[in-house]
């Protein structure tokens, strides 16, 4: 048994570690480009997807968490460094802002902003607990077991969080994002009663 319990240790999921720093060196790049290109971000989504993929095929709940901690470690080193190398910022205040709050003279749009942040805070989180309990759901129907489909489950909020809020703050209409947010919910459905039971 304490041999068992030990094994994990000696596991490293070295593709998904590697897959998931590939994914932040693409979409830091792909961010530090004068036009954003569609396929360098779907290219490092990709692979941060592949990641969490290959670790949980290498080592379950385990070789997920390694790999994620080796990203967010690479993430935190790339945004470090730019945040060394930025030039200190001489413009004035108002157009440091990124819009927060409009030109004086200017509409303030509260009604819009207010809404903006409903639909990708709490909407954002409401779909992807919805999305959460389908992959506990769908693991269980796979036989994953009930710990590692609760792991899943808790991974796949905040990843599943983090890129519905990055999707719906770049689209520019409404309606899009409320299509983004049902597409989401709608593809829960199947298997989240699934998911609430045990």
């Amino acid at each position: 048994m304490a041999g068992d319990a030990a094994l994990p240790l000696t596991i490293f999921p070295w593709a998904a570690s590697m897959l998931g720093v590939g994914g932040v060196a693409a979409l830091r790049y792909g961010w530090s480009q004068p036009k954003r290109s569609a396929a360098i971000n779907a290219l490092g989504w990709a692979a941060l997807i592949a990641s969490v993929g290959s670790g949980w095929l290498d080592s379950g709940a385990w070789g997920v968490a390694v790999a994620a901690l080796v990203t967010m470690t690479a993430a935190f080193t790339a945004l470090a460094i730019a945040a060394a190398r930025s030039p200190q910022g001489r413009a004035a205040s108002p157009s440091r802002r990124a819009g927060m709050l409009p030109p004086p003279g200017e509409p303030r749009r509260i009604g819009r902003r207010v809404a903006t942040f409903v639909m990708v805070v709490p909407g954002g989180f409401f779909a992807s607990v919805a999305l959460a309990l389908s992959v506990r759901g769908f693991g269980m129907w796979l036989g994953w077991g009930e710990a590692n489909a609760n792991v899943a489950a808790l991974y796949t909020v905040p990843i599943t969080w983090a890129m519905l809020a990055t999707a719906l703050l770049m689209q520019t209409r409404r309606r899009s994002q409320i299509t983004t947010l049902l597409a989401c919910m709608l593809a829960a459905i199947p298997f989240v009663p699934t998911g609430l039971g045990s």
